[in-house]
């Protein structure tokens, strides 16, 4: 049996529990480190409201409640949201399912953060700005935010066509590739297990320092700071990452 995604939004298709076993190693260690980097790196302190943005399983948005923050997540997939809410031990979290680029808040916030290349989802640059005019428009005035998303030379020098692995009680294959035209890099995603297969895609706009600054200022938000990782490493075209930390105005 075959079971290919639909012809819904690869985004809407992907992110539910296949999505969380390709990647085990995105995991609560992971998170703890991250959040460091944020108390390191970012005005936060306890009386502050934050939005962790994409927050999938709420791995991010858990562990800064447990450190005292007022978090609330949101994200898409149903599926994740759930698991989040399951994990949480806080009581106060809120967990939103909401479309990032239509967020249901205003001026409300005073960090906004956003890990994973939780950006460059949508097919224009029209649409994808919509991501950051509704980070500026939940932010409260000097509201700051923290978006972690790929270094494009980085994506493209090492970018691997295609890999294969045995993982638990099912095969992984990865086939990507990068369009220079569309500035896009693709992946398919196979899984097999028990004679089942099932695919998906994931489909992301790789966006240069200097184009997301750009985006940035049209959307009414000043880039502060850049960071190649979370160990506070400076940007360099061999950086894992392009860590972005800036914030709205103080209108």
């Amino acid at each position: 049996m075959s079971q290919k995604a639909s012809n819904t939004a690869w985004y809407e298709d992907w992110f539910g529990q296949d999505y969380l076993e390709v990647y085990p190693h995105r995991d609560e260690q992971e998170a703890r480190q991250q959040v460091d980097f944020v108390e390191q790196t970012l005005p936060v302190n306890t009386s502050r409201q934050i939005l962790d943005l994409g927050c999938g399983s709420g791995r991010h948005a858990n562990e800064m409640s447990s450190r005292g923050y007022s978090v609330t997540g949101l994200d898409l997939s149903p599926t994740l949201l759930e698991l989040a809410k399951q994990k949480s031990t806080d009581a106060s979290n809120r967990f939103v399912m909401a479309d990032m680029r239509r967020l249901p808040f205003c001026r409300v916030f005073d960090v906004v953060v956003s890990f994973f290349t939780t950006f460059g989802y949508f097919d224009s640059d029209a649409e994808n700005i919509k991501t950051l005019l509704s980070i500026e428009s939940v932010l409260r005035p000097g509201g700051v935010f923290m978006q972690d998303y790929v270094n494009k030379s980085h994506v493209i020098d090492n970018l691997v066509p295609r890999d294969e692995r045995q993982q638990g009680d099912f095969e992984v294959l990865q086939e990507r590739n990068y369009d220079q035209k569309t500035q896009r890099v693709e992946k398919k995603i196979t899984l097999r297990r028990n004679g089942n297969t099932r695919e998906y895609f994931e489909s992301v706009r790789l966006y240069s320092l200097g184009e997301m600054q750009e985006l940035l200022t049209k959307a009414g938000l000043t880039l502060e700071k850049t960071f190649g990782n979370f160990d506070g490493s400076a940007v360099t075209e061999m950086s894992p990452r392009l860590i972005l930390i800036g914030r709205r105005s103080a209108d």
